[in-house]
């Protein structure tokens, strides 16, 4: 059996490693190859590319990398084209996955079943996703417990499993030990510092975090500061913080390291992602800060409907953590809201009663963990049909007759052939490099035609509902 796995950013990497070794357990002869990083490489699978190259932040910075972006595309399909896998599995990165996925069904070529891995959030925004999907996606793997309703409506076969974080149980860290290897003194005040796992979150954050930091070794002089990072950003954490004079340790991604280091702290600070749902699994009260473009912000503003950025707050609906975005974002205000809870205010109190509210809402009833769960749901398709695109086929031309047959008309006749490049239907039928270009530029200008409709279309319908209730 052979799997085809797509991931683009770390947390992807953690779920499709996990997964890699649940469907081995069970099929242990499995072939594994696809794009990922290095946990899904080291967990057997035959790393294609390397999902940092996929990787990009922002609306504008993915317009800037569009024709990057797309000969990585093709040449993705080519490989699945190529290989014929059983499964092609791409996990949570929605806008370059499901473009992927439509293609890959609507050029016809693949055979076999198409599986993605965490829900877009069309509870969140662009609800018509789920319709969109439903009509090429086989399978659909979702992690928070309201989200199968969204896309079985449209018939598509869907699962609950749990969140990856249940699986790794970030209570189970001791913070203790955490202290006592590396000779902490009693009463030191342990702050944890998470700059992201992006090089533009450390480019647009850093700086925010760092003088957040350096207010609170104002108020709190026996501050020690903890700061989980990915091993590639060790020399980013390093450069940050150079300025930081207060006692400083880096905890590089080591999974039983992590989770002691999360229970000695007492706070934290983090970009908004996925590891604020993990402090707020391990009951560490924080804050979440987040920066972007201003033209991604605005776009965001229009588009998205739900009232918070962070996942422990959508899930109970409630501000339990406070959110630190955009003009919101300053280190003063971040430091402050750290001070209370430090202090023994009733701020870190709240923020665990939320916690285990939201630890109810995502616990499962079974023991099987989520990885198990997953696979189990893919092999539980096998001999399903695959569903396919219909590609309508162009009506044929009509013959003339009478007169119009005898006389040619100037349109009717053939055309010079000139040494222009022809602008191709698809990238590989390119014979050369200025087709590909211009095969390329066709892209980006359908794909910038679409933001723009979407998002003129989303203005109307504000504008329309501001009328509205003027007129009231």
């Amino acid at each position: 059996m052979k799997f085809f796995l797509i991931a683009g950013e770390p947390s992807g990497d953690v779920i499709g490693e996990k997964l890699i070794k649940a469907l081995k357990a069970k099929h242990p002869d499995a072939e594994f190859a696809g794009v990922g990083g290095p946990l899904m490489e080291s967990a057997g699978m035959d790393l294609v590319l390397p999902m940092k190259e996929l990787t990009v932040m922002g609306i504008w910075e993915v317009m800037m990398r569009i024709p990057h972006l797309w000969r990585l595309m093709i040449g993705i399909l080519e490989d699945i084209e190529s290989r014929q896998p059983d499964y092609v599995i791409s996990i949570d990165f929605p806008d370059f996955n499901f473009i992927l996925g439509h293609k890959l069904k609507k050029r016809g070529v693949f055979k076999g079943l198409l599986v993605h891995y965490v829900a877009p959030t069309v509870w969140a925004w662009r609800p018509g996703r789920a319709k969109k999907i439903a009509q090429y996606v086989d399978g659909l793997i979702c992690l928070l417990p309201f989200e199968p309703p969204y896309f079985e409506k449209h018939g598509l076969k869907t699962i609950f499993i749990g969140h990856p974080v249940t699986q790794e149980n970030p209570l189970a860290g001791r913070g203790n030990r955490f202290r006592e290897e590396r000779k902490i003194p009693d009463g030191t005040r342990i702050v944890g510092l998470f700059y992201g796992s992006r090089e533009e979150e450390f480019e647009k954050m850093g700086k925010v975090i760092t003088e957040a930091a350096m207010y609170l070794h104002e108020q709190i002089p026996n501050l020690t500061l903890i700061l989980p990072a990915l091993p590639q950003f060790e020399y980013n954490i390093n450069t940050i913080t150079h300025d930081l004079d207060c006692p400083k340790y880096i905890v590089l991604d080591n999974k039983q390291k992590k989770w002691d280091a999360f229970a000695a702290m007492e706070a934290a600070i983090a970009v908004s992602g996925t590891v604020g749902l993990e402090l707020a699994y391990a009951d560490i009260p924080h804050v979440i800060v987040y920066k972007t473009s201003w033209l991604n912000w605005l776009l965001v503003k229009l588009l998205v409907k739900v009232k918070f950025a962070h996942l422990a707050n959508i899930i109970v609906n409630e501000p339990v953590v406070p959110e630190y975005l955009q003009m919101k974002c300053k280190p003063e205000a971040v430091a402050g809201k750290i001070i209370d809870v430090l202090k023994g205010k009733e701020e870190g109190v709240r923020q665990r009663a939320g916690f285990a509210k939201m630890r109810d809402l995502l616990g499962l009833d079974v023991l099987e963990a989520p990885s198990d769960r997953a696979a189990d749901f893919i092999l539980s398709l096998r001999g399903s049909a695959p569903k396919k695109i219909a590609v309508p086929q162009k009506p044929a031309p009509q013959k003339k007759t009478g007169a119009a047959q005898n006389s040619p008309r100037p349109e009717d006749m053939p055309a010079v052939k000139t040494a222009e490049p022809k602008v191709t239907s698809s990238f590989s039928e390119a014979r050369t490099d200025a087709q590909r270009v211009l095969y390329i530029i066709g892209a980006a200008v359908r794909f910038l035609e679409t933001a723009l409709q979407s998002s003129l279309s989303t203005a109307k319908s504000i504008l329309q509902s501001v009328k509205q209730r003027t007129k009231r």
